[in-house]
């Protein structure tokens, strides 16, 4: 979207919502009598999608998610992390490391927006290398918030639940992000031929997208639905081009008496939106679009989005028969340029409908997404991957209705948030949160403070996270990965298996002689793959890592003791999959020599204490690592002088 400067809407006031979309009355849903203690409770999903923030760039400080304390974090082959950018422009060493855009010094609510374009979108996660950040997008990318200056963020995040494991659909901009919310796809291109849609060049003026929206399947099933917007261009009003089915020429070609138009293309404000909460007419499906100055776009303001998530929240709790049956959704489109360094999950090359022009589509970074309903209160975290297409997959368990544009791969990858929600354990209560219109007032007076400023030389330091943890959804994971080495051949190969409900995407990195990249492999429930290294042509070394969601990690590292040299020790360490309730992981070290030699535990996270076995020529010890609520992170090595390392992280669900 074009960039604005929220320095000319100084002054404006709550009131200037109240001038927003429109709507005739929606149709009766269709949706049978809930069973109570199900996702038939849902009655109503309400959908806002905001502009351009990043997870870290919001909650790299909060407690408990994966911010700027994850210990299961990238790490690169030089043994820096993937928090320290590199930068040739830092004299101090070189890289560049978040830093806080301090509301109390700084103009930040209006700091601007960064490059949010497909090439260096692309450019920053590297192939999964995640090293460009600053190459692509600046040292601004590195900027970020705390609860100190988007109190209301974070309160949302203490009341209801905050999923650290939502992507953004494409590693792009806007509107092909909105498309995947609206539609599943970013279409087959804007001549029908090209492949998908991946920039932002406007169409509301002159549309050319023409696939069928799921707005349109939910009309042909009877289920009510709405768009609360108004079409205006008023930065204050208008809906800043965000309403994503105004891009598809069949909605300005409808009649403007057809349910359709109206329900997509006419002016209805927050105003409507009020009454129809309050009158008990609210549709099955609403999707919400903010004008620009409260989209919360980094030239618009933290602030002022808040008041606009507050007002529909509140709207929605004014009526506790409407609030009880209903879920809020609340996320981002894309991350701007702003700074994000988890990885995102990537379908292996040849996946069908998931690359265009040599690269893969999505997913791209990560930006939050609120769950905000009487089912998901309680400031939980989900660690669960999502995408856009996953609010889909949630109205199709709702309504019924399906999105055969979704991908197969995106399906099993990305979950259908269902696991945000416990549905036997409703909270009913309203929560206490902070006043939106002071928070605006203090956004305005921040105006003139002076443009926030970068790091001096030398006094970078990584932020600190609040403390405390919080509690986290059960998740439908169990993955597992472990290594075997055979002398004979010199072949070293990770067996990755998935014990879990949904697939689980892996990625592989080589930390020595390659290329640093990641190598995506996605694993289907109950299926294994195997990725190998050859260590014959790298002078017997070996040292690779495997990631994948909710902090799992593995690395494996040494150098292969060829068949013959029988008068070494040889390492090994397998550790098993517990069962289901298992309170520790049995790790067995053996010794395949001749020679005596010592394996040393180190936790480097959650439970568990340094330790040291000895295991004699032959032999195995077995040692039972502690979770910590099904948590894990050790690394072992073997006094051999062969490099040996093994490390394992992880959660069990």
């Amino acid at each position: 979207m074009p960039e604005l400067s929220r320095r000319s809407f100084v002054g404006a006031t709550a009131a200037a919502t109240a001038t927003a979309l429109v709507g005739l009355d929606a149709a009766p849903a269709t949706a049978a009598t809930p069973a109570a203690g199900s996702v038939a409770d849902v009655k109503h999903v309400v959908i806002l999608m905001q502009e351009n923030r990043s997870f870290d760039h919001y909650f790299g400080t909060l407690n408990g998610v994966r911010g700027f304390n994850d210990k299961q974090a990238l790490q690169f082959p030089d043994g820096t992390d993937v928090y320290r950018q590199p930068d040739a422009g830092r004299s101090d060493g070189g890289v560049m490391l978040p830093y806080r855009m301090d509301t109390s010094k700084y103009n930040s609510q209006n700091a601007g927006g960064l490059a949010h374009d497909w090439a260096t979108g692309h450019q920053a996660i590297n192939n999964g290398a995640m090293n460009k950040w600053v190459a692509a997008k600046g040292e601004r990318t590195m900027g970020y918030f705390t609860r100190a200056d988007i109190p209301y963020q974070y309160a949302l995040a203490d009341a209801f639940t905050l999923c650290d494991a939502y992507f953004c659909s494409l590693a792009g901009p806007t509107d092909p992000n909105r498309l995947y919310l609206w539609t599943g796809t970013s279409g087959p291109g804007r001549d029908g031929t090209t492949g998908p849609w991946i920039d932002n060049t406007p169409v509301t003026d002159n549309p050319v997208a023409d696939w069928t929206t799921y707005a349109e399947r939910l009309q042909a099933a009877g289920v009510s639905w709405r768009v609360y917007h108004n079409p205006s261009k008023d930065d204050r009003t208008g809906d800043y081009d965000d309403n994503a089915l105004s891009y598809f020429k069949q909605f300005h070609n409808f009649p403007t008496t057809d349910p359709r138009y109206v329900n997509a293309m006419t002016k209805s404000d927050p105003a409507a939106f009020d009454a129809h909460c309050k009158d008990g007419s609210l549709p099955t499906v609403s999707w919400l679009v903010a004008p620009y100055l409260f989209s919360e776009h980094p030239n618009a303001g933290p602030a002022y989005g808040a008041h606009w998530v507050d007002q529909a929240l509140q709207s929605l709790m004014s009526n506790p028969e409407v609030w009880k049956h209903t879920a809020f959704l609340v996320m981002y489109d894309e991350n701007d340029g702003y700074f994000d360094h988890v990885i995102p999950p990537t379908p292996e090359a040849g996946t069908a409908e998931e690359f265009t022009q040599g690269r893969a589509i999505g997913l791209g970074n990560r930006v939050p997404l609120w769950v905000a309903s009487p089912w998901s209160r309680g400031g939980y975290v989900n660690s669960q991957v999502f995408d856009h297409t996953s609010v889909l997959r949630f109205l199709e368990t709702v309504t019924g209705v399906a999105e055969p544009n979704i991908s197969a791969w995106r399906r099993a990858v990305c979950g259908d948030l269902t696991s945000c929600f416990d549905f036997t354990a409703p909270d009913y209560s309203i929560p206490a949160l902070p006043d939106t219109t002071a928070l605006m007032a203090r956004a305005d007076a921040g105006s003139s403070l002076p443009t926030v400023a970068l790091p001096a030389t030398g006094t970078q330091a990584m932020p600190a996270t609040e403390p405390g943890e919080r509690p986290h959804r059960q998740l439908p994971y169990r993955p597992w990965a472990d290594v075997a080495t055979d002398r004979a051949t010199g072949l070293v190969t990770c067996t990755m298996t998935n014990g879990g409900s949904v697939a689980f995407p892996f990625t592989v990195y080589p930390n020595t002689v390659f290329a640093f990249a990641g190598t995506p492999y996605t694993v289907a429930p109950g299926a294994s793959r195997t990725y190998t290294w050859d260590a014959t042509g790298t002078d017997g070394r070996y040292d690779f890592t495997v990631h994948g969601p909710d902090g799992f990690v593995r690395r494996f590292a040494g150098t292969v003791v060829r068949t013959g040299q029988e008068d070494v020790a040889v390492p090994s360490v397998t550790a098993g999959a517990p069962g289901a309730g298992a309170a520790t992981v049995a790790v067995l070290l053996a010794n395949g020599g001749r020679s005596e030699t010592s394996f040393t535990l180190t936790p480097n996270d959650f439970a568990g204490v340094a330790q040291t076995a000895w295991v004699a020529p032959g032999a195995g010890v077995t040692v039972n690592w502690p979770l910590d609520q099904g948590r894990y992170d050790l690394t072992v090595t073997a006094g051999t002088g062969t490099r040996f390392a093994q490390r394992y992280a992880g959660r069990l669900h």
